[in-house]
């Protein structure tokens, strides 16, 4: 079994013997409306992310399709917008490719939004490979099943580093964060459930080019984080940080400074 970033696509390959998964985090369709309403025209992105997610089937030839959550950007209420282009989006993909959805927080009516065969899980999360990967978006505690995979992956969280050059000018970068769980600062009900030093964790960039990140060199903002975090979790000093293109920055206890004010 093998869990593989797709460098430069935002996505994320589970292989096994038995299956091919393509794993997407974070499609925010229907943020365009939220910016308009900020002054900011821009057309519909939804047609660009269908088209690149399409090439990466083509490409990938996956068994099965999963969203990490957050696959439609407007709460508490959806938007005329997504209502009317949302069901065509998953009707299309679902021709090629059986799709599943682990809803975040900001995919309320998610299921009358789908075709009545793309799955829909539990906000808790799911194992996939004999049990051996656990996947869920990020913002509820996961399933107790989780805490016996070899690796959990989430999303939620925007990942990116933060960069400034000797004129102060600051940019991101999207990332891929690698780091493991504190067992002992779990719930019991999720502590009781893991074998040795737990599952790895693997947090995934969004592949919304627009929804921007949480720059964690500077701290995650804590509107993101979810419970994992807020309750110390996981282990973000030790954690493994990588870009797009698979450049390995390091750990992240020595990239902080690169965020600094």
């Amino acid at each position: 079994m093998t869990v593989t970033p797709i460098y430069g696509k935002r996505a994320l390959r589970v292989e096994s013997e038995e299956q091919r998964v393509l794993v997407i985090g974070d499609l925010h369709l229907g943020i365009t409306a939220e910016l308009s309403d900020k002054g900011i025209e821009l057309p519909s992105q939804i047609p660009k992310t269908k088209e690149r997610i399409l090439d990466l089937v083509d490409d990938e030839k996956p068994d099965r399709l999963i969203f990490l959550g957050d696959v439609k950007h407007n709460i508490p209420v959806t938007s005329w917008g997504e209502w009317r282009d949302l069901p065509d989006f998953f009707s299309e993909l679902s021709e090629q490719v059986p799709i599943e959805i682990l809803p975040g927080n900001h995919d309320g009516d998610i299921k009358g939004l789908v075709p009545k065969d793309v799955i829909v899980h539990d906000a808790k999360g799911i194992t996939i490979n004999k049990n051996k990967v656990g996947l869920l978006h990020g913002h509820a505690w996961p399933d107790p099943k989780l805490m016996k995979t070899e690796k959990i992956i989430t999303g939620h969280n925007h990942p990116t580093m933060e960069f400034q050059d000797k004129l102060g000018t600051r940019i991101t970068e999207p990332a891929w964060v690698k780091t493991k769980l504190i067992p002992q600062k779990l719930p019991d009900e999720l502590k009781n459930e893991i074998d040795g030093e737990g599952p790895e964790l693997l947090i995934i960039p969004a592949f919304n080019k627009l929804v921007g990140g949480a720059p964690i060199n500077r701290g995650m903002p804590e509107e993101l984080l979810g419970p994992m975090f807020k309750s110390g979790v996981i282990q973000m000093d030790e954690a493994e940080v990588y870009l797009l293109d698979g450049t390995f920055l390091g750990k992240l206890k020595n990239l902080r400074r690169f965020g600094e004010s």
